[in-house]
């Protein structure tokens, strides 16, 4: 009796000791971070790629800076610079207007305002009449410039026929101010000097003026004052009345 219960009590002992069966649950793999992103820890000194990193997102943060209309002005008409666009003085200062929006004129305005055959003329009356042409201060960027007797060789007209044509000069035109050249301001610097960019002798360049400094070309290693018309050489000497300050009318705004 008691040799059976031994052995049942053994039996019993080795039922409840054995292994259960066991479920494998599948391992799911960790995903791989694609962004390979710099990341600096304490006590480490950073790197030039972390530097580049954080200087490419504050890029990204940066909002664009929109262009005042002046700015745009300014930006269409250097667009030009040393080309032929636009064809004369008034045509380049016409191909910025459209192109900027028409902020100097409307053109059914401006053909409102001509008392002679020049475009430019008309430019000026229209920006006079309305109280935006004035001499006495600093332009603005965008702004327009008006010249006055910019004419290299005055026109002629012939008397008398055949073989006796003879040349005569024909005076200009007789108003008070005898506008014939325009440009558009780029630039005015802190010592007065105001950049300019017109259309001359086919093709549209950079000129300058300085009132303040009337007998000077340069000043400080910089271009001050430049010529409208050549003079005759004399030595080297600046020849203040063949410079764009001794032609100079008004500037005109908007």
């Amino acid at each position: 009796m008691k040799k059976w219960l031994t052995l049942s009590l053994a039996a019993l002992f080795v039922i409840g000791c054995a292994p259960k069966a066991t479920v494998e649950t599948p391992t799911v793999p960790m995903a791989e971070n694609t962004q390979s992103e710099k990341k600096m820890y304490l006590g480490e000194n950073p790197s030039n790629d972390f530097y580049l990193q954080q200087e490419h997102e504050s890029y990204d943060l940066r909002p664009v800076q929109k262009l005042s209309l002046r700015e745009s002005i300014v930006q269409n008409a250097l667009m030009y610079l040393g080309k032929r666009d636009g064809g004369d003085c008034s045509g380049f200062v016409s191909l910025i207007n459209y192109k900027t929006g028409a902020p100097f004129y409307k053109e059914k305005e401006l053909s409102q305002s001509f008392d002679n055959a020049r475009k430019s003329r008309a430019m000026f009356n229209l920006m006079s009449q309305k109280g935006n042409a004035y001499e006495t201060r600093l332009p603005h960027l965008g702004d327009l410039v008006f010249f006055e007797n910019t004419e290299h060789k005055p026109a002629v007209k012939t008397k008398g026929k055949g073989k006796n044509k003879v040349a005569v000069k024909k005076p200009s035109v007789q108003v008070a101010e005898n506008i014939t050249h325009v440009g558009i301001v780029t630039k005015v610097e802190p010592d007065g000097t105001v950049e300019f960019i017109h259309h001359s002798n086919g093709k549209n360049i950079l000129d300058y003026m300085n009132f303040n400094y009337p007998m000077l070309t340069n000043k400080d290693g910089k271009v001050i004052n430049t010529y409208m018309k050549r003079c005759p050489s004399k030595g080297g000497a600046a020849q203040p009345q063949c410079m764009n300050i001794a032609f100079f009318v008004a500037y005109g705004t908007f």
